[in-house]
């Protein structure tokens, strides 16, 4: 689709934004990057750079008009995608999803909601506040996760075993949601499994799903996952038994265009889901997508954003969710430091089997404490692919062998790595 000569605002410029901007330039856009960041990296390849917080949608949107700006765009992070659906609406542009839509699926609890009331499993919680708060204690089996209902990046989340751990939980999560509310769900531990979705006309389609393989444990912060491996073992049962249920959920809100993703965990054959998002996954799926299916959910949203159109032909003929080949994104983890030098990544980029490699943080960045159990402790991701699934042990082997990150003193940080043998394991 043609989008030579059209300006896109983009909100919020994280490094993975860059892969956006840098398409939208090679495709003939002119790209504006807004946030309240001076030094963002995305505004450092941008054609124009504005010192401006998304939330202001009123000053984006009067400086929106001046530059004839034709669409807007945000992407990895709910509240920036709140406010560029509100920018796109005031500025008379268009935009995926309606607000309304946005805020249900962001919020775990109205996720959740939905979920039931669509016949869609989902995990158990407990339905406890202040007011009913020793009333719930005596019903509570745990252990049980707490988290901000409003939360991403698995920020404010912690397993609790105890109802003394649970009150210092519930007040962290509290405080980390911008809305002041917390869901208290069953605690389960069972394989975990990723669904995307493309939303093209009013059509739905299950585009890949991915088995996450976590960490082992991780105390009382949450897991975080090691590897995404596409397609899911679960791919054929979830297309036979859930999918058909998810769409209609997804129709009964009114979605027509767009993308998503829902995590679940599988539960004696169920698939459970906790949360989702309405925008692109940070695992950037669509990477693969484009690279096996021949379709690229991140330039379908930036068409919709520039003309209101998903794409200029029907992709429902190039979606294969069983995939052709295998393909896996490490997340290497590392341990809150100083990052000194990042050692092997232009070896690990030219291997055949890479296919893109994220930086989520830079040498001579340090990784805060409480780090610990969110995604800040992911430092780089590196998406692979291969033939088939016994071929990507020796793959993911040769990662290992030649990427190594080190603090000031030489030494090591990256934790827990990701053991292929889990592949196998039935």
């Amino acid at each position: 689709m043609k989008i030579v000569g059209k300006k896109l605002i983009v909100l919020g410029g994280v490094a993975m934004i860059c892969e956006l901007v840098e398409n939208v330039k090679m495709r003939g856009g002119y790209v504006i990057v807004a946030d309240y960041y001076p030094d963002s990296p995305a505004k450092k390849i941008a054609d124009e750079a504005w010192l401006i917080s998304t939330a202001d949608t009123e000053t984006l949107a009067k400086m929106c008009r001046e530059k004839n700006v034709d669409g807007v765009i945000a992407a990895f992070d709910d509240f920036n995608v709140l406010c560029a659906q509100k920018l796109s609406e005031k500025i008379g542009r268009p935009f995926y999803a309606r607000d309304s839509q946005i805020e249900i699926t962001m919020n775990k609890a109205r996720f959740k909601e939905l979920c039931r009331e669509s016949g869609v499993p989902s995990t158990p919680e407990y339905d406890v506040d202040e007011a009913t708060w020793n009333c719930g204690m005596r019903k509570m089996e745990f252990p049980v996760i707490v988290k901000p209902v409003d939360g991403s990046g698995s920020r404010g989340i912690m397993i609790c075993y105890s109802h003394e751990e649970l009150r210092e939980a519930y007040k962290k999560a509290k405080e980390m949601s911008k809305i002041g509310k917390v869901i208290i769900e069953k605690y389960l531990i069972g394989d975990e499994i990723g669904v995307n979705y493309v939303l093209q006309k009013g059509n739905i389609y299950a585009s890949i799903l991915h088995d996450r393989y976590m960490q082992a444990e991780n105390g009382r912060n949450v897991r975080l996952p090691l590897a995404y491996v596409y397609p899911s073992k679960y791919t054929q049962r979830y297309l036979r038994y859930e999918d058909q249920k998810v769409i209609d959920m997804f129709l009964s809100i009114g979605m027509e265009n767009g993308t998503l993703f829902l995590q679940g965990c599988m539960d004696h054959d169920l698939c459970l889901f906790y949360e989702m998002g309405y925008r692109l996954n940070g695992a950037k799926q669509y990477q693969i997508l484009d690279k096996l299916c021949g379709f690229n959910p991140m330039e379908m949203i930036v068409n919709y954003s520039l003309t209101g159109e998903m794409e200029d032909k029907d992709i429902r003929n190039l979606i294969n969710p069983r995939l052709s080949k295998v393909c896996c994104t490490l997340s290497i983890l590392v341990k809150p430091s100083y990052i000194d030098k990042i050692i092997g990544l232009d070896v690990v980029k030219d291997f055949e089997e890479t296919i893109d490699i994220t930086m989520w943080c830079k040498e001579g960045e340090y990784i805060k404490e409480d780090a610990w159990g969110t995604q800040k402790q992911i430092a780089v991701r590196i998406t692979l692919i291969v033939d088939n699934k016994e071929k990507l042990p020796q793959a993911i082997g040769r990662v290992y062998d030649n990427l190594e990150i080190l603090d000031e003193k030489g030494e090591s940080i990256i934790i827990e790595r990701f053991d292929p043998a889990r592949l196998f394991d039935k």
